[in-house]
Parts: C-alpha cells; sequence; structure tokens
C-alpha cells in the first residue's frame, strides 16, 4: 500500500509540474460526451492471506468507455487487471499464482475547477472481483497446503483523481480506485497515471 503511495504521489508531482509549464491560458474540456480512459500504475492486494508467502504487489492498469452527460457528471465501466500474486512455498520456490481482475459500473462525479483546466473526479459502483488460483510447482504447493481454485465476489467500487486537459478532448489524470471483494478474492487497489480522450 505504501509504494502504490509513494507513486501516486510522485505521479501527481510530475502531472502537476507539467501542468504548470502548459500555457497560461485554460483550456476547458468538451462539455458532454463519449469518452476513453487508460490507466496504468501499481497494484496491491489487501484481505487475502494464503499458506506460505506472497508477493501482493506490482504493476496493474485499466481501461475505461464511459459518456459525460454534463460538466458534472458521467458514468462508466472498466476492466482492471491487477498485478499477479505469486505464492511461495517453503523453500522459496513458486508453488502458483493468483490473477485478479474486475469490472465495474460507477457513476463518475466532476469538479471542474474555476477555469483553469483542471478538474476533481469521484467515482462510486459496483464491481465485479475474479480470483484464479493456478499450480505452478505441484510439490511446493502440496507442501504448504494450497490448491487450484477460482472465486469471484460482488461488491463496492469507488476511485478518486484529478484530471488536466491539455486540448478540449485530451486529459492526463491521477487517480486511485479500489474494488472491495471478499475473503476469496481480497481487496484490491490501483494508484496510476493516464490518459483519457471525450469523443465530441
Amino acid at each position: 500500500m505504501l509504494k502504490g503511495k509513494h507513486l501516486l504521489f510522485n505521479t501527481l508531482a510530475a502531472f502537476l509540474a507539467c501542468a504548470a509549464a502548459m500555457p497560461v491560458y485554460a483550456i476547458m474540456s468538451v462539455p458532454s460526451g463519449w469518452y476513453l480512459e487508460g490507466n496504468f500504475g501499481s497494484t496491491n492486494l489487501n484481505n487475502k492471506s494464503y499458506p506460505g508467502s506472497a508477493n501482493t504487489s506490482g504493476i496493474g492498469g485499466n481501461a475505461n468507455l464511459g459518456y459525460k452527460l454534463m460538466p458534472f457528471l458521467g458514468g462508466e465501466i472498466g476492466y482492471t487487471r491487477y498485478a499477479n500474486t505469486t505464492i511461495k512455498g517453503t523453500a522459496g520456490n513458486t508453488a502458483g499464482t493468483d490473477i485478479h481482475y474486475s469490472y465495474d459500473l460507477a457513476a463518475r462525479g466532476i469538479i471542474p475547477v474555476a477555469d483553469t483546466g483542471f478538474e476533481l473526479f469521484a467515482k462510486a459502483g459496483i464491481e465485479r472481483v475474479n480470483s484464479h488460483v493456478s499450480i505452478q510447482n505441484g510439490d511446493a504447493a502440496s507442501t504448504i497446503g494450497l490448491s487450484s481454485s477460482q472465486h469471484s465476489a460482488t461488491g463496492l467500487y469507488v476511485g478518486a483523481g484529478a484530471q488536466y486537459y491539455v486540448m478540449p478532448e485530451w486529459a492526463l489524470n491521477v487517480q486511485w480506485q479500489q474494488a472491495r471483494g471478499n475473503s476469496s478474492t481480497g481487496t484490491l487497489n490501483l494508484f496510476s497515471g493516464g490518459v483519457s480522450f471525450i469523443l465530441d
């Protein structure tokens, strides 16, 4: 979780530095229309335990398709692929891998920051988290009692971030999002930076 926060803060600092270097006049966003968004960053897994030891953080990303109804409100569907969780046996060998991904449906509230080209936003909705444990080394897995499995859970999806329009249709963003599963799937976070494009 800490690495993800550091990445988000570093990305935000770079984001603000780039924004400061832009022309002084504000570029306002297109007020409505379909949009595409792609993000890439650091993921981590919480609230799930494994036999043996596990590396629960790494690199992941997500893509969203949405519709901006007005300058203050939108809705979107998204897909997020999280970093694989590597599960190791007592000898340090890789026993198995847990693959996580999620789908979400969310409303997006938007707050334009005066006439600066900046927007703050928050997301809330529902998601479906999927977990698939596969065995990589049968001996190592049997030593710690690991078996292959598939689990899914529906839960709350939340997120928050900021974006800056470099053109009326193009924006750079930084954000955090969380898919809240259960003890079988875990709760997953993505701290990311990305680009969005409005199809006006």
